[in-house]
């Protein structure tokens, strides 16, 4: 499966080309992305009434997506893939402590929200999406990327069971 590749035809100067390969990987990185950011796209009214700050958030991560899923077709490369995995992990770390310990700031901070069905779908896309992004990085970058994870999940588990108010 690693070796599929999907061959758009492009139209240069008059002549088709198929030059331009993007691996299965790449083309489901940026499905994902763009239904993640049409999600966020969907709902930016919604929370724009509630708070001008939670409508631009919801802005800026459809935007966000988006963008990336063009990105990541037009250079589907290592660096994308970084700014992609640094992308999502921010959009889902936001969502996690606002289901777990509140929203941060605004009219609702520390008021935690209820989990429904779509952004749940939304996250669990992004996390697979994450998962994607992982398997283009390279095997140090990946390995980095995992442990520095690994870190700051033992790091928020222990200022949680120790009662901080940071977390």
């Amino acid at each position: 499966m690693a070796g599929l590749a999907v061959t758009p035809l492009r139209v240069v100067a008059g002549h088709r080309t198929d030059s331009a390969r993007w691996s299965t990987a790449a083309l489901a990185a940026a499905l994902l992305s763009l239904a993640g950011g049409w999600i966020h796209f969907a709902f930016v009214s919604s929370h724009w009434r509630d708070w001008w700050a939670y409508g631009a958030f919801f802005l800026v991560s459809g935007l966000f997506q988006g963008l990336f899923a063009a990105a990541m077709l037009k250079w589907p490369n290592r660096w994308t893939a970084l700014v992609g995995i640094a992308g999502n992990l921010a959009i889902v770390g936001m969502y996690v402590m606002s289901r777990t310990y509140g929203i941060p700031s605004g009219p609702h901070a520390g008021i935690v929200e209820k989990a429904t069905l779509v952004d749940l779908g939304c996250t669990a896309g992004e996390i697979v999406l994450v998962g994607i992004l992982l398997g283009m990085v390279g095997t140090t970058s990946r390995r980095l990327i995992i442990n520095l994870l690994l870190v700051v999940g033992v790091a928020l588990w222990f200022l949680r069971l120790t009662n901080n108010p940071l977390v």
